[in-house]
């Protein structure tokens, strides 16, 4: 047999291409597993990051209630304060720069709790 003739013997076999496509068929399959696999990683991380914004949500709430609740007894605790300052009846005297001092302070440390806590509860991130 010549050189020519089995070069073209063996170009004719079937199995030659077979083996090629084979490969690519190999290779195209484990692309298809990774791009499974990567939107599998991706649907996972998704689903986490609900569970925390449904966590989020409750503690938040959670906390919003304890904040109203802190903030209306110590204003109700003001309020009894400067009541019993105002009436005669009761032993109970404050001077007048305390008096100030107490509702000034009260005021602003209210305001500013609520505006650090309810700016941190609140906030919204950038996704």
């Amino acid at each position: 047999m010549k050189l020519d003739e089995l070069l073209k013997k063996m170009s004719e076999t079937p199995d030659s291409p077979n083996v090629v496509e084979r490969k690519y068929d190999d290779i195209e399959e484990k692309i298809r597993k990774e791009e499974l696999r990567k939107l599998t990683l991706e649907n996972e991380a998704r689903e986490g990051e609900n569970a925390g914004d449904n966590q989020d949500r409750a503690q938040r709430k959670e906390f919003a209630d304890r904040i109203f609740s802190f903030v209306a007894m110590y204003m109700f605790f003001v309020g009894l304060v400067v009541f019993l300052c105002g009436h005669k009846f009761s032993s109970f005297n404050l001077s007048d720069t305390v008096l100030v001092t107490l509702l000034g302070t009260t005021t602003a440390n209210v305001i500013g709790i609520l505006i650090i806590v309810v700016t941190y509860l609140f906030s919204r991130k950038k996704k």
